[in-house]
């Protein structure tokens, strides 16, 4: 699905020009839009409230594109999370620290020179950082809705 300039703007504001996952500012134009509960999966895990996190029970099985199931993403992010729900995005980003030290002897080296530190913590994206929504700009909300409309209309 293509998204309107005015729907990008609308997600790109969802966390005032953040990542929902890492909190790196991100451009607008930079940005990309990724689907908490994946394109690919949704009709099942919706239909089988499987995956689903608790904010998004309210989704029926063709809220694909619902504005509540979309996410401003940076590209890192969006190409690590690809297809997976959030908890096993969670795990993936969880498994980075090991996979560094098994399987890159760049990493090792910088350790062992104190180039780099581990740091073992609990994976709490962004969103949930800083709570589910901020507040978007009137106008942007007011535009949405008023666009709404006209497409109701046609």
């Amino acid at each position: 699905m293509a998204f309107t300039k005015l729907q990008r703007e609308q997600i790109h504001q969802k966390f005032n020009g953040h990542c929902a996952y890492c909190g790196e500012v991100i451009k607008l134009k930079d940005m990309q839009i990724d689907h908490i509960i994946p394109q690919s999966f949704f009709w099942g895990f919706v239909k089988s409230k499987i995956h689903v996190p608790d904010f998004l029970k309210h989704l029926t099985e063709t809220d694909v594109n619902h504005n509540d199931n979309l996410h401003p993403a940076c590209r890192v992010c969006n190409k690590w999370k690809a297809t997976f729900h959030l908890e096993l995005f969670r795990s993936e980003v969880s498994d980075q620290l090991k996979r560094l030290n098994d399987y890159s002897s760049n990493f090792r080296m910088a350790k062992k020179y104190g180039l780099v530190l581990e740091v073992s913590k609990p994976i709490v994206f962004y969103f949930e950082r800083v709570g589910k929504n901020i507040l978007l700009k009137p106008e942007l909300t007011d535009e949405l809705s008023h666009e709404a409309q006209n497409e109701a209309i046609v």
